[in-house]
């Protein structure tokens, strides 16, 4: 199935201050988040961000939060899955839309059960690999692979990018590609 830009909520999981870096490939997920959130902005796709503990973990990355403006609302969280944080699951079935978008860290915890509890709650549930990561690659790698064994869509920021948007020649098209896709 593909990506519809009027079906979709965007999901950044914790792209925390004293997290991220300890990540494989850190910079890849930072720039791959902050740019989904920069597209889902540009298209008002509706996003929501989530820090786990941020007491311990620190905040949002500050790439993310300049992407996200300065009304964006970060949602606290101790629960690995977004979907058994009633704050989270409550602001996910407020916004109506059955394709959930996810990235962020850590793959194999918070990324692999949100996006299987989304998924036995009934929605379409896309996972961004280049917008993801886990602290060592074997955990992430194998995160990926159950996912895609368990049904759930395993895609890259462009596929994302170009699916929401839908057609080339327009404005915004332009505007995105120049901004945002390499």
């Amino acid at each position: 199935m593909l990506i519809k830009k009027d079906a979709s909520l965007l999901l950044i999981i914790d792209v925390q201050e004293r997290l991220a870096p300890a990540m494989d490939n850190p910079r890849e997920v930072i720039n791959g988040c902050a740019d989904l959130i920069g597209v889902a902005k540009r298209l008002e796709i509706p996003f929501i961000i989530t820090e786990q503990y941020p007491k311990g973990l620190g905040r949002t990355m500050v790439d993310l939060r300049k992407e996200a403006g300065d009304d964006a609302c970060y949602y606290e969280k101790l629960e690995f899955s977004c979907a058994c944080n009633s704050g989270i699951y409550d602001e996910i079935k407020k916004c109506g839309k059955k394709q959930i978008i996810l990235a962020g860290i850590e793959t194999h915890i918070c990324i692999l059960q949100t996006a299987l509890h989304l998924q036995e709650l009934g929605y379409e549930v896309f996972v961004v690999a280049n917008a993801c990561s886990s602290r060592k690659p074997t955990q992430n790698i194998m995160a990926l692979q159950r996912l895609m064994r368990n049904g759930v869509d395993v895609v890259t920021s462009e596929m994302v990018f170009f699916e929401w948007l839908e057609k080339a020649g327009s404005d915004v098209f332009k505007e995105i590609s120049r901004r945002y896709i390499v």
